[in-house]
């Protein structure tokens, strides 16, 4: 089973998108919308770097050190709207024939306690073109739980949702928080995160992609 993270926004969006393309009978050529939004992967962080020769000799104790979250992830921590439209790219660039063009703009906040719990916390407002048809979500709240590192992989579990979402689509004004708690999950399930830099780096997919983007600090 590959690792995986997922940013909380996209899925909502995704789901948006189906729902809307579905209704006004505006789905891609060759498949509908519901089935292009669910046979897409959900927003979420996943990547598997290949092992190098490095790895192979590298000291057990130096790499749990380095995985340890009192040494890297333990804070709060930012992903800028610089990092977000980084993701957003790639996703629209993955979704370009389903005709749906994400602009985000915003950031969100994910914090990492030493008592192993975590938060994430968007601030996020996001335009959407479906197929022509315009729509605009805001994001907010937290979604919180427990999170655990094993290795090079954070994963997070035992999730409490308090997030909600504010949508227009083509002028018309909806409450998107039943999407929210149907679609989102942890915005990280399990993904690959890296310390060697500055600041912790966590490896998101778009599901056909991976993206690593870069926490700062909060």
């Amino acid at each position: 089973m590959q690792p995986r993270a997922r940013l909380a926004l996209t899925g909502s969006i995704l789901a948006l998108a189906a729902l809307t393309l579905a209704g006004c009978s505006a789905s891609p050529e060759g498949g509908s919308a519901s089935d292009a939004a669910s046979s897409s992967p959900r927003p979420s962080a996943d990547a598997s770097a290949p092992a190098t020769d490095a790895d192979a000799t590298a000291d057990p104790d130096a790499d749990d050190d380095a995985a340890s979250p009192s040494n890297c992830l333990v804070g709060d921590w930012v992903l800028t709207d610089e990092q977000m439209q980084r993701y957003y790219d790639q996703m629209n660039a993955d979704l370009a024939e389903y005709a749906i063009v994400y602009d985000p703009s915003g950031s969100s906040g994910l914090s990492f306690a030493e008592d192993g719990t975590y938060a994430y916390t968007p601030d996020l407002s996001m335009s959407v073109d479906i197929a022509g048809l315009p729509a605009e979500a805001t994001l907010g709240g937290t979604l919180s739980g427990q999170y655990a590192v094993d290795g090079s992989t954070v994963s997070t579990s035992n999730d409490t949702n308090e997030l909600s979402m504010d949508v227009t689509v083509d002028g018309e004004a909806m409450d998107g928080t039943a999407v929210t708690e149907q679609i989102l999950a942890s915005p990280i399930t399990s993904a690959p995160y890296d310390c060697s830099g500055e600041t912790p780096v966590i490896h998101f997919s778009t599901g056909a992609s991976t993206v690593p983007l870069t926490l700062s600090r909060g």
